[in-house]
């Protein structure tokens, strides 16, 4: 009769596991990332090499991804402040990133190519240093 017990208490419990799973599952948690404006302009800055040396806390760098909007997804961002777990600290150092954000590009092998001056930057100069056209997107609506 115990082992019964035993059984059925572990059959309720993966019964309620999976009740979660597929809860968490259409909860939307896994819904499509927002399309962005800027969404082809972000795309080519980052196969340009464009990067954006930044920190979460800085006012500035949340200045210039507000600029980009959901676009931003596209943006690759390295962290340089030491006290986020994320950080990369030692490359910002190599780079030599005294503020944020500072935005460099860099050839496939990540030699400096051209440095903007730190500082939040226009998406039009972003555009003219690295060559990728200045669009915007047509989004649905």
């Amino acid at each position: 009769m115990k082992n019964i017990n035993n059984v059925v208490i572990v059959i309720g419990a993966l019964i309620v596991v999976a009740v979660v799973v597929v809860a968490y599952i259409f909860s939307g948690k896994n819904e499509e990332v927002q399309a962005g404006e800027y969404d082809t302009f972000a795309q080519c800055l980052y196969e340009s090499g464009m990067r954006m040396y930044g920190s979460a806390t800085c006012r500035f760098c949340a200045q210039q991804r507000e600029m980009f909007g959901p676009s931003v997804k596209y943006i690759r961002e390295i962290e340089c402040d030491p006290r986020n777990p994320l950080s990369k600290t030692e490359l910002c150092i190599a780079k030599n990133i005294a503020y944020t954000p500072t935005w460099i590009l860099e050839d496939k092998n990540s030699n400096e190519t051209y440095r903007f001056e730190p500082g939040v930057q226009t998406l039009e100069k972003l555009s003219e240093v690295s060559g990728c056209p200045f669009v915007k997107d047509l989004l649905p609506g």
